[in-house]
């Protein structure tokens, strides 16, 4: 850099907002009863409920279901207290949990809602997320929205003192150049799912927000 130059460093960030195109929903069964017998045949009653109402929609290449788990079913027991202090006789419990992904968002409403009906079973979490390839190329276009903010940002200290050529000298990811990261980077905000008492499950997915950051030096002449 000659004599001339002034450096100016900056901080880039770049933003912007998708709607889901993937969501893995989580549920889980428990069931309770006074032996192990009692516990563990509902819970086996449920998960082949379940699986009825998977099976027609998995298909591993077009969905709108593409992949699903299940954990065997679990079997606990504890002996609870009453309100005296007293020790009851034991309880047991049969539990397994099934991730249900899905690459069709548009069937979720009529699956959660009829999963939902089934006494025993509970709708856990919602994950949604984007394509692996989509969120490659927009994560992508994330970053180089947050070069374009570096270079606007140079550009503009580099006119506040009468310079008018900025030329890029270093572009690097967040720290790199000996400045201190920020606390937020590439990511995604989750969603979330409500539930209606009247109707079920009402899905309001939130949009996907990926953020990106860079740090760049320029140099103005």
């Amino acid at each position: 850099m000659d004599s001339n130059s002034v450096e100016i460093t900056v901080v880039g960030q770049g933003q912007a907002t998708y709607p889901p195109e993937r969501c893995t929903v989580s549920l889980s069964v428990r069931t309770d009863g006074r032996s192990a017998e009692s516990a563990s045949e509902p819970a086996h009653s449920l998960v082949r409920e379940l699986t009825g109402l998977i099976d027609p929609l998995y298909n591993a290449d077009h969905g709108p279901i593409d992949a699903w788990a299940l954990d065997q079913v679990r079997h606990s027991r504890n002996r609870p207290f009453n309100h005296d202090g007293e020790q009851l006789p034991y309880v047991y419990q049969a539990l397994a949990s099934i991730d249900v992904e899905f690459s069709q968002i548009d069937v979720i409403d009529a699956f959660v809602y009829a999963v939902s009906a089934l006494d025993g079973v509970d709708v856990g979490h919602f994950d949604w997320a984007l394509t692996e390839a989509s969120a490659a190329e927009k994560t992508r276009h994330v970053r180089q929205l947050a070069v374009h903010n570096a270079m606007e940002k140079a550009e503009a200290y580099a006119h506040s003192i009468g310079r008018s050529a900025v030329s890029a000298l270093a572009i690097a990811d967040p720290g790199l150049l000996g400045v201190a990261a920020s606390s937020h980077q590439d990511y995604a905000l989750a969603s979330r799912a409500y539930k209606s008492a009247d109707e079920g499950f009402e899905l309001k997915p939130q949009d996907i927000t990926l953020r990106a950051e860079v740090h760049a030096r320029f140099a103005a002449r």
